[in-house]
């Protein structure tokens, strides 16, 4: 299943995210070889990271986890970490963050000041009260150093270690793609605009039907600052900006035509202005001031919203218009 399919309607048992998304609520992004791709914002669990981590630090959140287990504990794991308790007693928590495995122990973090575990002292964090010892596993004698923790901790709890557990968790997690993980509720999809904490971003590739659906369903375009040719055609198609354009109780004068550029526009027109066709012959000095006919061509970029009234627009001129937030108004023709 598609990301973009997955933002369309959602797999039954899945939970929706926190904000349902639409279409509009992710950014296609077109390459100069012409592929399309949707940039989404992200926030991946706990779990997803584990399964989507390297088999290096795989093979240390095994080792480390057999290793806590053998104790006798209960772990369970939420959103953000993993946690390893005895009875209602919080003596371990485990989380990833980049490619290293964190490992917060309920030790005192004084005990370990200038010592080789080199740990990091994370008390003054209100959810680290229980465990404020932090120790970073990203090479093997931080993991051998890491098991060494474990068992003081444990011991300063009165449990005793068990049988050696030897689980493969590299097995039990194996790599899925970010669509899939989605899919299964492990990922929460946010909108483009949403920086949540610890918020990621990927391009996921779509073809050009599947954008097509986009432009479809997405009734009211999201406004940008600035916009683009390639960008306006890529964010709205044809017959979807057509539906934007207005039409005037004027009539056209076909008898002198000319053109005008809608950077031309944004040169000479401040943000949310009224353009019609007697102001842009007046400030505009590459247009014919003596033209009845004006239409407004696509060209370069366009960062300000204007609410332009002309005689004839090209389909891209609307799009960059609309999406940065202007209005389209056509003049009518004889016998309209």
């Amino acid at each position: 299943m598609s990301m973009f399919k997955f933002l369309k309607r959602k797999p039954d048992g899945v939970q929706p995210s926190p904000q349902e998304l639409t279409p509009a609520d992710v950014k296609p992004v077109k390459t100069a070889d012409g592929k399309i791709f949707l940039k989404v914002r992200y926030n991946r669990s706990y779990t997803a990271k584990i399964i989507q981590a390297d088999d290096r630090l795989k093979s240390y959140y095994g080792e480390i986890r057999n290793e806590l287990m053998r104790y006798g504990v209960k772990a369970r794991a939420s959103w953000r970490y993993e946690t390893f308790k005895s009875g209602r007693k919080l003596l371990a928590r485990l989380a990833v963050r980049g490619k290293t495995l964190g490992l917060y122990l309920a030790l005192d973090p004084a005990d370990y000041a200038d010592t080789k575990y080199k740990i990091d002292d994370v008390s003054s964090v209100a959810k680290n009260a229980e465990v404020p010892v932090l120790y970073k596993i990203k090479n093997d004698r931080r993991c051998k150093y890491a098991k060494d923790l474990i068992a003081e901790v444990m011991s300063a709890n009165g449990l005793a270690a068990g049988e050696q557990l030897t689980v493969d968790y590299c097995a039990q997690y194996p790599y899925e793609e970010l669509d899939a993980l989605v899919g299964r509720g492990l990922v929460k999809l946010l909108k483009w605009k949403e920086k949540a904490a610890d918020s990621e971003e990927s391009l996921i590739e779509i073809s050009q039907e599947e954008f097509d659906e986009i432009a479809a369903d997405t009734d009211v375009p999201e406004t940008v600052e600035s916009i683009s040719v390639a960008d306006a055609e890529l964010r709205l198609d044809d017959k979807k900006a057509e539906s934007f354009v207005r039409q005037s109780e004027r009539v056209s004068d076909r008898s002198r035509r000319t053109i005008v550029n809608i950077d031309a526009l944004g040169k000479y027109f401040g943000a949310g202005e009224r353009v019609t066709v007697e102001e842009i012959r007046r400030r505009i000095p590459s247009v014919d001031g003596r033209a009845t006919y004006i239409k407004v061509l696509a060209r370069g970029t366009l960062d300000r919203a204007l609410h332009v009234e002309a005689d004839d627009f090209s389909p891209a001129a609307v799009k960059m218009i609309i999406l940065t937030g202007g209005t389209v108004t056509r003049t009518r023709k004889n016998g309209q």
